[in-house]
């Protein structure tokens, strides 16, 4: 197990010191618009959304070792391509390998399942998910720092192959030291036809479809934001990768402290749905002072502020899924909450490039605030009434 926490770790650092701090300014480098740098960055969820499903069958019919090795093959083609990318074209194969082939989070979770008995499954996903988010903190610094500061000019090529040894390391690490279970016994046939039978069960859970609006329009704007912050903060403080580095990897930390720490505070003096409101109230808040942003110390603010939200509201509605479905069906119901976040984020992410090519870089964020008002509006009374 400790080897595959090892893996996931190495895998999301290699991911993400790439797709945060480096491609957006290596894609406008090469000549592209905001508008075009946000479909370079939400391309690979695009992707995922397809090609996911068929890797997961894969992987129940040839193991997870392999899927694994191909998709740590995949990512290390796409780094390479990336590091002498010195034409969008070239940039996009890139991307688009990645995208067919990784499985590493969808695939390594299924094998975290087969590697864990009932009593330890949750532990060990939380270990997962955690080796996962500490990738995120360690990534985008230092690839960051690797690339530089100069925004017109960043050293792609050395962030480039910095992931690219990492996915080296993964490989070796998965031939040689991953052992998964051989004692698993699956019925695909038997699993295809309860999946079907329970989303269509879902069609009766007509309390819980609020839950999935208010999930996929949240991270709609959250997504959006994430998508255009890179350009944002050259556009208002002229930062290049080392600053959003740094910037992403503080974001990371707050995320990791308000999923450990904050919530359990909100949820013991509120109810799930009051925190819920609260989450949305406190991303509109960071939005809004991102917009008067003139100084670090507001956008401190704001950064918390939003990291506050998104780290309450996400784990926060799915366990309010969880607690309000049958537990035949909980995990469709996750699943079909995710699908959702996938569609906000390859969605969300081309929509704030255009509105912020097109007028201004403050435009997608009054955008979002008005989504985030409206939402606190339509649903006041559902959450904190009821």
């Amino acid at each position: 197990m400790n080897i595959l926490l090892l893996y996931v770790f190495l895998d999301v650092v290699a991911f993400s010191s790439i797709l945060i701090a480096v491609l957006p300014f290596h894609a406008k480098m090469l000549g592209a618009g905001p508008f075009l740098v946000t479909i370079y960055i939400s391309v690979f969820s695009f992707i995922q959304f397809f090609v996911s499903p068929l890797l997961g069958k894969l992987s129940d019919r040839f193991g997870r070792k392999p899927l694994l090795v191909s998709s740590s093959i995949a990512d290390f083609m796409s780094h390479i391509v990336m590091a002498v990318a010195n034409t969008l074209p070239l940039l996009f194969v890139s991307r688009l390998i990645a995208g067919l082939f990784s499985c590493n989070l969808s695939v390594g979770s299924a094998l975290v399942s087969d590697m864990t008995n009932s009593n330890e499954r949750t532990k060990y996903i939380g270990r997962y998910n955690s080796a996962y988010s500490l990738g995120f903190v360690i990534g985008p610094l230092v690839g960051g720092y690797l690339a530089g500061s100069d925004s017109l000019n960043p050293i792609y090529f050395n962030s480039s192959i910095f992931a690219a040894s990492i996915n080296i390391i993964n490989i070796f690490i998965l031939l040689f030291f991953l052992k998964p279970p051989s004692n698993i016994s699956k019925d695909s046939n038997k699993g295809v036809s309860v999946k079907k039978e329970t989303i269509m069960s879902l069609l009766k859970y007509k309390n819980l479809s609020y839950l999935f609006v208010l999930y996929f329009l949240v991270n709609f704007v959250f997504s959006g934001l994430n998508g255009i912050f890179a350009l944002w903060s050259e556009a208002k403080f002229e930062w290049g990768p080392q600053q959003i580095g740094i910037m992403m990897s503080f974001v990371g930390l707050l995320l990791a402290f308000h999923q450990a720490v904050t919530i359990n505070y909100f949820i013991k003096k509120l109810n799930e749905k009051r925190t819920i409101f609260i989450s949305i109230l406190f991303i509109f808040i960071g939005i809004l002072s991102l917009t008067l942003s003139s100084n670090y110390l507001i956008l401190s603010i704001s950064i918390f502020f939003c990291t506050m939200g998104i780290g309450l509201l996400n784990p926060t509605i799915n366990s309010l899924l969880s607690m309000s479905s049958d537990k035949n069906q909980t995990g469709s119901l996750l699943s079909i909450n995710q699908s959702g976040l996938s569609i906000a984020r390859f969605t969300s992410q081309p929509f704030s490039g255009f509105f912020f090519q097109s007028f201004s870089a403050n435009t997608p964020l009054y955008i979002g605030l008005f989504i985030l008002f409206l939402i606190k509006i339509i649903y006041y009374k559902k959450l904190v009434k009821d």
